[in-house]
């Protein structure tokens, strides 16, 4: 599944590094300012969340996704975009929420990071949460003017969730 256990510092640090050159801080994404490049990404990365609640979660990836897509915490990471509405099993939901992201200076590839939950009801009735994660999406458009479409998508387990839990005697 998209979103869990994939260890992220150094990947999203190796990934990120040489598109975001001279890319330059930016606002909050709480109170983004006037041209924030970085605030499509953002809108993009919500509307891609709502319409996983909305539709599935499979059929959700597959309308934001490009081409091919590589999803790390897939035993097949590489994924054509056809795939992607059968990827997820039934009663899967995720919920994810972005809290930062970035964009090249050339505004054609970015990313967003925040965090997700999943659960997964089982045809008993019985429903399995799992830890919450921190994911990272990497999103690309042909021009400035395209749709932002993901092409890499990953996550870990919260950090913080993770300390907080009793560790074993």
């Amino acid at each position: 599944m998209s979103r869990l256990r994939f260890p992220l510092g150094l990947a999203a640090c190796v990934l990120a590094a040489p598109f975001l050159v001279g890319a330059g801080p930016l606002p909050s994404p709480s109170n983004p300012a006037a041209g924030n490049p970085a605030q499509a990404i953002l809108d993009t990365d919500r509307a891609f969340a709502a319409k996983a609640q909305e539709v599935g979660v499979g059929a959700a990836f597959q309308a934001f996704a490009a081409d091919e897509v590589t999803l790390l915490n897939r035993p097949q990471a590489k994924v054509d975009r056809a795939a992607l509405a059968t990827l997820f099993p039934a009663g899967l939901e995720l919920e994810w929420a972005p809290e930062d992201a970035s964009v090249s200076a050339d505004g054609t590839l970015g990313y967003s990071w925040g965090r997700a939950r999943s659960r997964l009801k089982k045809p008993d009735g019985t429903v399995v949460e799992r830890p919450p994660v921190r994911y990272v999406t990497v999103w690309r458009r042909a021009t400035k003017d395209a749709p932002w479409r993901f092409i890499f998508d990953g996550g870990t387990v919260d950090p913080e969730w993770e300390a907080a839990q009793p560790k074993a005697q």
